[in-house]
């Protein structure tokens, strides 16, 4: 029978070292986020995580290491959506955007803050980091655009969208934006002895990109030639 792609977005495919990696997020601070008592987002019985609980890493690491977000309001926001017993994952559901203070999120046209309990707001909001995140029309997640390297956190610029990570491509292995190329193949090339260039020339893709993937990957610089 034919998993509904609603069911893969559920599968967990991910662990925490991986989503430590991709997203660059300390070990300490993923396990303060996932683990018992009160866990922001819990792991599954295996440990693992799903796509969905990477969208909510991912949002959930914008919100505070980005925008400065209390992890107090966070958590208050957080428990709010779940009282509404709408999703298991509104980090991830929900159209999540911020002002800097507070965890705030659309309900059709009608901007509310999850922080304040879902009360209604007019404000201006920041949605660069968090946007990152590709949703379908219906609002769920489909695809990350990871920020390939830290200090890129805290620029506040926008850099290009090189690496996506889509449960319905390659397994919902990170690959190069638009295509079905892991950046783990692209990093088995490099400790092969292929250099950035020619592998860029092979896929017809810019070294820049090809550079930017294979770090991202091996977690350190590597030689542009």
């Amino acid at each position: 029978m034919k998993r509904s792609l609603q069911n893969v977005l559920d599968i967990p495919n991910y662990s925490p070292a991986e989503a430590s990696r991709y997203f660059h997020i300390s070990s300490s601070t993923l396990s303060y986020w996932t683990e018992e008592p009160n866990p922001l987002i819990p792991l599954s019985p295996e440990g693992m995580l799903s796509f969905k609980n990477m969208v909510e890493l991912y949002v959930l690491e914008g919100l505070r290491s980005i925008h400065k977000v209390h992890t107090r309001r966070i958590r208050r926001a957080v428990e709010y959506l779940l009282s509404s017993e709408k999703s298991r994952h509104p980090l991830a559901d929900y159209d999540i955007v911020t002002d800097g203070k507070d965890v705030k999120f659309y309900e059709g046209t009608r901007l509310l803050n999850a922080s304040l309990m879902g009360q209604y707001e007019i404000s201006d909001v920041v949605k660069c980091y968090l946007h990152r995140v590709e949703r379908d029309p219906h609002g769920v997640a489909r695809r990350i655009f990871p920020y390939t390297k830290r200090e890129q956190l805290d620029t506040g610029k926008t850099p290009p969208k090189t690496i996506e990570i889509n449960p319905g491509v390659c397994f919902g292995l990170p690959v190069l934006a638009g295509s079905r190329i892991t950046t783990g193949f692209l990093a088995s090339r490099y400790r092969g002895g292929d250099s950035v260039s020619v592998i860029a020339t092979s896929y017809g893709r810019p070294a820049r990109a090809i550079k930017e993937a294979i770090e991202w990957e091996l977690g350190r610089e590597i030689k542009a030639a």
